[in-house]
């Protein structure tokens, strides 16, 4: 899973009025445990538009800037997700919990999709820094190592989380995030 430079620009350009990522609405979840340097986390069903990172971009940004049925206006949320739909790269935003399936205007770009992502549990392991490919790629081996380890069964791909806008250089994070089978985390330690 790579993080083009393309890409990079793109996040760059979406982030260019935020100053922090805690300023954001956050996606909420529930820690059920740590394993190692990971954490195994249960996340409630969310309302998420969605594009290609090819050529949806600037659909995702103009969605939340008011180009929707509506004409209205969504506050930015933190995290921007990065990651795989069958073998199409994408790129989600989380709306904020205000929304949801039955209030979230439609969008007027066929390049964006709202949906309602299931709940689901993960686990994830963050790292600072951006997000480049090679930093990828190393906190995604090392969560596959931790899952081997935990007897934890990984689900699909991974997907790359980013909180923080280009701007900020110090303290930044990200994620890298795979579902779990709940079976395998134990449920004695588990809620």
């Amino acid at each position: 899973f790579k993080l083009k430079k393309k890409t990079f620009t793109l996040l760059f350009i979406l982030y260019q009025s935020i100053s922090m990522a805690q300023q954001y609405e956050t996606q909420s979840f529930d820690l059920i445990k740590k394993v190692d340097e990971a954490e195994i986390r249960f996340y409630p069903p969310a309302v998420k538009i969605r594009s290609s990172r090819k050529n949806g971009f600037g659909a995702l940004f103009g969605y939340i800037s008011g180009r929707n049925s509506r004409d209205q206006k969504i506050a930015m949320t933190t995290p921007v997700y990065l990651g795989k739909n069958e073998d199409n790269e994408m790129m989600e935003f989380v709306l904020p919990r205000s929304i949801d399936k039955s209030n979230a205007p439609e969008p007027l770009s066929e390049k964006v999709e709202v949906y309602e992502s299931r709940s689901g549990y993960y686990i994830a392991h963050s790292f600072g820094g951006y997000a480049f490919d090679w930093a990828v790629t190393r906190v995604r081996k090392n969560l596959e190592e931790i899952a081997f380890r935990n007897k934890i069964k990984l689900i699909g791909d991974p997907f790359v989380l980013v909180y923080d806008s280009p701007y900020k250089i110090i303290n930044r994070k990200n994620e890298v995030l795979f579902e779990v089978d709940f079976e395998s985390i134990g449920k004695e330690d588990s809620k």
